[in-house]
């Protein structure tokens, strides 16, 4: 069954690479990129966003000797590639792999070498060692946490000490509802009765071909894993609103202990929760001047990209008088919800705060409509 899955995508995207890539930029092939939503090409503000957010992530890891599992046509390769002393990068596409060595000896870029192979089936030489593995927007097409593990374990065969393994554009299972129901909500008439979606929401659930997994689905997979292994999840960069920046997030696995996150110099915790302290952005960044030797964890911060689908999602479920797509539309304006942009929050790095800050952002695990934000020194 996994095979045949894997044999599935396999054959998806192989046609997709197949057709012309236009007069756009070759270094952004975007064969197969469409929204959920139209069924149209993803914007290209969109994926040029997407693109450079992860790109930053990666290059934040500092890597020199990468491996990239899943390179695709190769938007991370050709951009991470030049910078790096070496690059492997390996796909089970041989179509896309011709792509991405026609782009690389075009732009002269030294160091990279391609290779055809499954993900599980990694048959690189058993000395080269990589202090960064990449698996980016990849992982939804595997067929199951067993392949994954499978996956991770080979990489980890290949990793330096110290390395780390970059999983990126990690669809969420929690979040699948949410995603579903804002997609059809945004595509129905607005006299549908509600009775309707729901039934449909829940058969789009159930038939969902893409895996999907939580933070806490990937500390169950890593548990089997040879050593100690520190996760750090973040939610995806970008302020435009999209699939990717709304219901997908990265994550980041060390065989090492992770960073303390949100101790002062006292060795306590240092936590503010959004909501109870009235915070804003400006606020926080007082806070950080005038304790800057301490880290701060900051909970409960209303996600602005969320917080109106989740609202409409519970109403969908649970209409309260409301019988129509419109009306449930208009419910959803005249609650006026607001939240804060996760940017909001990353752009204190750059903001002249005292050091060099490093700031954190991921979901809050016990509300999908909240996240919360570690700074760090």
């Amino acid at each position: 069954m996994a095979n045949q899955k894997i044999d599935h995508w396999r054959a998806l995207w192989d046609d997709a690479y197949e057709q012309p890539v236009g007069d756009g930029d070759p270094s952004l092939n975007l064969a197969g990129w469409t929204s959920s939503y139209t069924g149209l090409p993803i914007p290209l503000a969109d994926m040029r966003e997407w693109v450079a957010g992860t790109v930053g992530r990666i290059d934040s890891l500092t890597p020199s000797r990468v491996l990239e599992i899943g390179c695709g046509t190769g938007m991370l390769l050709l951009r991470i590639a030049p910078r790096c002393e070496i690059y492997r990068g390996v796909d089970f596409s041989p179509t896309s792999l011709a792509y991405v060595a026609e782009q690389v000896r075009v732009a002269g870029i030294e160091g990279v070498r391609l290779f055809e192979a499954d993900a599980d089936q990694l048959a690189l030489p058993a000395s080269e060692r990589f202090d960064l593995v990449v698996l980016n927007s990849v992982v939804q097409y595997f067929p199951d946490a067993d392949y994954l593990r499978r996956v991770l374990l080979g990489a980890i065969q290949h990793l330096a000490p110290g390395g780390a393994i970059f999983l990126g554009d990690l669809r969420s299972r929690s979040l699948l509802p949410c995603f579903h129901s804002s997609r059809l909500l945004r595509q129905a008439d607005r006299d549908r009765p509600l009775s309707e979606l729901a039934t449909q929401l829940t058969g789009d659930v159930a038939s969902e071909v893409e895996w999907a997994l939580d933070p806490a689905d990937l500390e169950a997979i890593t548990a089997y894993l040879p050593g100690s292994v520190s996760i750090t999840t973040q939610l995806k960069r970008g302020r435009r609103r999209n699939e990717m920046t709304c219901f997908r997030y990265d994550a980041t696995l060390r065989l090492e202990p992770g960073p303390a996150w949100g101790r002062g110099a006292d060795g306590k915790d240092v936590v503010a929760d959004w909501r109870d302290e009235a915070l804003s952005a400006s606020i926080v960044r007082g806070w950080l001047d005038a304790r800057g030797e301490a880290d701060l964890t900051l909970q409960g911060i209303p996600n602005a990209r969320l917080v109106e689908e989740l609202k409409a999602l519970r109403w969908l479920r649970r209409p309260e008088g409301l019988e129509t797509v419109g009306e449930l539309a208009r419910a959803v304006r005249r609650a006026r919800l607001s939240g804060i942009e996760p940017e909001d929050l990353w752009r204190l790095e750059r903001g002249g705060v005292g050091d060099e800050l490093r700031i954190e952002v991921d979901w809050q695990a016990d509300a999908a409509d909240r996240f919360l934000a570690r700074v760090s020194r």
